[in-house]
């Protein structure tokens, strides 16, 4: 894990686009629910 970001009121597609950006090492994004903590999905990078 390189890092953990909660999404709070900010658009989550902006924050994807924004992450990717920012963190060239990540190769994808695993969406979790912070309050059930269960897995929601896993976004790649487009290469």
């Amino acid at each position: 894990m390189a890092f953990t970001q909660l999404v709070g009121d900010a658009d989550v597609d902006e924050l994807i686009v924004e992450i990717f950006e920012q963190h060239a090492d990540v190769k994808y994004l695993h969406a979790r629910n912070a309050q059930a903590c269960c897995f929601i999905c896993k976004i790649e990078r487009v290469e």
